[in-house]
C-alpha cells in the first residue's frame, strides 16, 4: 500500500474527547479513509461487537472513563480476532510494552497526532 492506499478504508475512532476525536476524523478523510467517531468505549464496544465486518482498523483512546484503550482493544479483537487497533494516548509514560502487547495492539500514537504519522500507521497496521 503506497500513500495513496488508504482509500476507502473503514476506521472505528474512539475517543472520550470529542475535539480529538473529530480532529482524527477530519485527518482520516484528509487521507481517504472512512471513519465512525465514539466518544464512549462501552457503546464504541457494542457498535463494534454488532457488526465487526464494517471496520477494517480502529484507533481507541488510552484514557476513556469505563474502559481504558487497552481492555477495550483486547475485547474487540475478541470479536473479531484481525482487526488492527491503533492505541492513542498523550500519557506513554502510564502504560508498559508489555500491557500494550498483552492488549493485542498493532501500534501506538502520541498525542497530538499528525496526519502524517497516523497515515504512515494505518498503511503499516492494514498491510
Amino acid at each position: 500500500m503506497g500513500k495513496r492506499g488508504l482509500g476507502k478504508h473503514r476506521i472505528l475512532v474512539v475517543d472520550d474527547d470529542e475535539m480529538v476525536a473529530e480532529m482524527v476524523r477530519h485527518m482520516l478523510r484528509r487521507i481517504g479513509c472512512l471513519s465512525v467517531v465514539c466518544t464512549h468505549p462501552v457503546k464504541a464496544l457494542n457498535l463494534f461487537s454488532r457488526a465487526p465486518e464494517r471496520f477494517d482498523a480502529v484507533i481507541v483512546d488510552q484514557m476513556m472513563p469505563d474502559l481504558l484503550g487497552t481492555q477495550l482493544a483486547a475485547q474487540m479483537l475478541r470479536v473479531k480476532d484481525d482487526i488492527a487497533v491503533i492505541l492513542m494516548t498523550g500519557q506513554g509514560h502510564l502504560i508498559t510494552l508489555e500491557e500494550v502487547r498483552a492488549s493485542g495492539v498493532r501500534a501506538t500514537l502520541i498525542k497530538p497526532v499528525l496526519r502524517d504519522r497516523l497515515q504512515v500507521t494505518l498503511n503499516q497496521v492494514l498491510r
